[in-house]
């Protein structure tokens, strides 16, 4: 059992790392790709009317941000990833930004795909969460510290 502990600690920490490394390599390319497209289509629009150039400018618009908040909801993930492959444990705080993040941008660029009830729904968890967050941030900072404290006594 003493030797048992640790090597499963050791395996669920490659797989932790290879979930962060899997993460990272693909928003490098969708971040590329959706550079590349963007890139491709604004070329796409140089002799098209203005009329025609800025409806389809609109439409860029709105998927480039959809994709970069996307690209922002994976570096929260990637952050939480990071941290407990060095301290082995998850980081309430940042559950909490990804859950105020991941709700707010949902309804920012992907409302329409939700009913009314689940707009609402989404609206309330994110003020929910950001009313927790703004009244216990140092509470969530002072866990933080400690937990890395002892994470870091426990290795000596």
């Amino acid at each position: 059992m003493e030797r048992t502990v640790p090597f499963l600690n050791g395996c669920i920490s490659f797989v932790a790392f290879i979930t962060a490394l899997s993460l990272v390599i693909y928003m490098l390319v969708a971040f590329v790709t959706g550079v590349f497209d963007v890139t491709l289509t604004i070329l796409d629009t140089i002799f098209l009317e203005p009329a025609e150039r800025q409806s389809i400018f609109n439409q860029i618009n709105s998927d480039f941000l959809h994709n970069i908040a996307i690209l922002i909801i994976l570096m929260k993930a990637y952050r939480i990833l990071v941290e407990y492959m060095r301290y082995h444990h998850i980081d309430i705080k940042f559950m909490v930004e990804i859950t105020i993040v991941a709700c707010i941008l949902e309804l920012l660029f992907n409302a329409d795909t939700y009913s009314d009830h689940m707009q609402v729904v989404l609206a309330g968890v994110a003020v929910a969460f950001a009313a927790i967050y703004a009244f216990k941030y140092q509470t969530f900072v002072k866990a933080m510290k400690d937990s890395q404290k002892e994470m870091l006594k426990l290795r000596k």
